[in-house]
């Protein structure tokens, strides 16, 4: 029998990314500027800073903005996101308020959305699931009668484009997420981008000590994602439970500290072949559709008008009642489990934890994704097509 198993989601790194990582440790501090530099040019933003990851970049990001705002302490999510999302908002001291989500867009519906911003609203994080773009016109136009910061979250977008105009400068302030299951792969990693004078100020009064993890466990992290990404490694990492391989967990209590020379070098690689990369995930999410347009009780979500996603994962709304069915050697796998408002944890720090939330509850429980990457094959995608076709 031969042991074969797709990824849900994620980037393999190379051998050519690890010796760039190589290379860029010996160059040090101008490896990280060199990396900014490229950020910079790439999403034409005036500045960026970089953090060890998405939810590190976040945190940072949002105790800025409270400390150019101390009587704001409470931060919008989107009531179903990644659980590094709430994790980020405590970790920063602040409080949580949800707002629901159009399952047939991922967009925010903006009733609720209004309801949770007010003046003492600090921040509203506007998540791009999966590569699709939520409506940011109907956002701003809420946060801005308040003067609420608006997040561009593209932590799972890098690469698309709202109206023209990369995901994560959409907004008084972006993130993007370096992580092995993102858009573009530096074993870990993120990045803020803002052109606010201010909030640049306050960021650097901030930011984290330098004490980054040691290149011997980075250049093992990224041997290990090098070959465990494969689908024909695959198989082993997701037969063992305790590695908690995909798993959806809630911790504030997670470092802040910089990035590393080793992690831009990778990042820097990589960022050059994002074109090709998203292009080739918008062809396989063309040709799911077209495998999969006949089949009934499913439905993808819908982009938002004026936009381009990324499809870093492609999702499914499953119809009626019954059980999902997962096929974790295909790579069809559920995304979060449970909405924002479910995570016992979170409830201390929740403004309105009591509220029902829908839209949300409807993703979380009849919500599949497909994988995107280059593993994927055709027989992959004929296979997939067939469990979805006999259903």
């Amino acid at each position: 029998m031969i042991l074969r198993a797709l990824p849900p989601v994620g980037l393999p790194i190379t051998t050519g990314d690890i010796l760039a990582g190589l290379a860029s440790v010996r160059r040090g501090a101008a490896a990280l500027e060199d990396f900014r530099e490229e950020i910079r040019r790439c999403f034409a933003v005036r500045h960026v800073v970089l953090a060890s990851s998405g939810r590190a970049a976040l945190s940072i990001l949002l105790q800025g903005l409270h400390s150019l705002a101390p009587d704001r302490r409470i931060v919008a999510l989107p009531a179903f996101t990644s659980f590094s999302v709430p994790s980020a908002v405590v970790n920063a001291g602040l409080r949580v308020a949800l707002y629901d989500l159009d399952p047939d867009t991922l967009s925010p519906v903006p009733e609720s959305l209004a309801r949770v911003v007010n003046r003492r609203t600090l921040a509203v994080v506007v998540c791009h699931l999966y590569g699709y773009l939520a409506d940011l016109d109907v956002v701003r136009e809420i946060t801005t009668p308040c003067g609420v910061t608006l997040i561009d979250d593209a932590a799972q977008a890098m690469g698309a484009l709202f109206r023209g105009k990369p995901a994560g400068t959409c907004g008084d302030a972006g993130i993007y997420s370096l992580g092995r299951g993102k858009n573009i792969n530096a074993v870990a990693g993120g990045i803020i981008v803002t052109d606010r004078e201010e909030l640049t100020g306050a960021l650097a009064r901030i930011a984290p000590a330098d004490k980054r993890e040691g290149i011997a466990g980075l250049l093992l992290k990224a041997l290990l994602l090098s070959a465990l990404m494969r689908p024909s490694f695959y198989w082993f990492p997701r037969s063992m439970p305790a590695l908690n391989i995909g798993a959806s967990i809630y911790n504030p209590d997670f470092p802040l500290a910089p990035l590393t020379p080793f992690q831009a070098g990778i990042a820097g690689r990589m960022l050059a072949r994002l074109p090709e990369i998203t292009r080739a995930r918008r062809n396989l999410a063309r040709l799911y559709r077209e495998c999969l347009g006949g089949c009934a009780g499913i439905s993808p979500p819908r982009p938002v008008t004026a936009t381009d996603p990324v499809y870093l994962r492609f999702p499914l709304l499953m119809d009626g009642e019954a059980p999902l069915q997962e096929a974790p050697e295909l790579g069809i796998v559920r995304s979060y489990p449970e909405p924002l408002n479910r995570i016992e944890a979170l409830y201390p720090h929740l403004v309105n934890g009591e509220e029902l939330f829908p839209g949300a509850r409807r993703l979380a429980d009849r919500l599949l994704t497909l994988p995107t990457h280059r593993f994927v094959t055709r027989r992959d995608r004929e296979s997939i097509a067939a469990i979805f076709s006999t259903e």
